[in-house]
């Protein structure tokens, strides 16, 4: 039996389903949630252990019940993606899928952020439809995440098989035969950064030199010249997701450091708040080590320097935001399922102004607001931040529900 732990939302819809009432945790049980995008109903089904997930669109509830067959499609659609044979999890039969209540927080938190980030790709692609879901599925399995040791869910997926694809190791890129790949930098700075950093401290720089990697060999190929862009290619497409930082020097990583403090690190990395916090001041560290290390001039990282520097401050204060609308929405009573659909939103919202107590944000009819959060929120929060947030509205008054990411500007 493979047991598919349900969120309340999931279970509301699928009222009357047969489920088990075991409670005991499996390596092979699946968490399922229900999200509502755009007013339509989606899918995003976890892997307990690997946290390998599946996001689909526009289901009916007919589709989900029962949910075994459902289920078994998607999964081994997702498997055949990666290149990962169907048994990946073991063997898949519709039949012995069974509906039952969530039991790890550790794995409904990370839904939650993956929820979030599925949000806010929907905003940025222009809607729902306009996703491409394949890329979407690839990036949520390709996110480090803390509830794994900042592994990602498609290794662990692959772990899983213990080398029994038969599949040949990838083939390497050209090896690096000096000392200034970005690799071999980043390499160095921790090693330097061992002997004078308390145990916290090196923890944190070491998780942020991995997201700042993992950020390069992800994105940073997208503004290599043409020359430099048929090498990363060569490279990756024999097997090297890891191309980018053996194949190039210092030279790369000024430029990269806005894309990194201001996107990556908010919108698709989950980490503590002390690690979000130290990333400017950890990137400054770099940036001026490079310099004295003469891989690279002052002029050369002035703007990636000042860019760090205000990511320094924002990051800290976001993060603290977002702590403290989380506190509020946990003290929320309001049952979304009886609201009417104009008292709902669930969305990226941009906060348009603050006040006292209160703020507002942009909706796409209009305002929204004000919602009331207390003195300690509206001091932080800032017009044109924007918040992967669920609101409420009960008696003419705005509340949080649900909160996520809180993204500065």
């Amino acid at each position: 039996m493979t047991v598919v732990r349900c969120t309340r939302k999931l279970l509301g819809l699928l009222a009357g389903s047969p489920m088990t009432s075991n409670m005991e945790p499996a390596d092979d049980d699946w968490y399922a949630d229900l999200l509502w995008l755009a007013g339509r109903k989606c899918l995003l089904m976890t892997h307990a252990v690997t946290l390998f997930s599946v996001f689909e669109p526009e289901i009916s509830k007919a589709s989900v019940n029962p949910i075994g067959p459902l289920a078994v499609r998607l999964i081994e659609r997702e498997l055949a993606s990666e290149d990962l044979p169907p048994d990946t999890f073991g063997p898949l039969q519709a039949s012995a899928f069974m509906m039952g209540r969530t039991s790890s927080r550790r794995v409904l938190g990370t839904m939650t952020d993956m929820r979030h980030q599925i949000a806010a790709a929907a905003h940025q692609s222009g809607g729902l439809g306009d996703i491409d879901i394949r890329s979407l599925n690839r990036s949520l399995r390709r996110i480090p995440f803390s509830a794994i040791r900042y592994e990602r869910p498609i290794d662990r997926a692959r772990a899983l098989l213990d080398g029994t694809t038969g599949e040949s190791a990838p083939l390497s890129v050209e090896p690096a035969q000096a000392p200034d790949r970005i690799e071999d930098l980043f390499a160095r700075f921790l090693a330097e950064r061992h002997k004078e950093l308390s145990t916290k401290g090196i923890k944190n720089y070491e998780a942020i030199i991995e997201f700042f990697k993992h950020h390069l060999n992800g994105y940073a190929y997208e503004s290599l010249s043409p020359f430099d862009r048929k090498r990363w290619d060569r490279a990756f497409d024999s097997g090297d997701e890891a191309a980018f930082c053996k194949l190039f020097g210092a030279d790369k990583i000024p430029g990269e450091v806005g894309a990194f403090v201001g996107y990556f690190m908010i919108r698709k990395v989950i980490a503590p708040k002390a690690v979000i916090a130290s990333t400017g001041r950890v990137i400054i560290d770099l940036l001026d080590w490079l310099v004295a290390e003469g891989n690279l001039r002052p002029d050369e990282i002035a703007d990636a320097r000042e860019r760090a520097e205000s990511a320094r401050s924002d990051l800290r204060k976001a993060e603290e935001l977002a702590g403290l609308l989380y506190e509020v929405a946990d003290r929320s009573d309001v049952d979304v399922h009886r609201l009417e659909d104009e008292d709902y939103v669930e969305d990226y919202l941009t906060i348009s102004r603050v006040g006292p107590g209160s703020i507002w944000f942009e909706g796409n009819t209009g305002e929204i607001g004000p919602v009331v959060v207390g003195t300690a929120i509206s001091r932080l929060a800032r017009p044109g931040w924007s918040v992967n947030i669920v609101l409420g509205r009960v008696r003419d008054r705005w509340q949080v529900v649900e909160v996520g990411n809180v993204y500065p500007d």
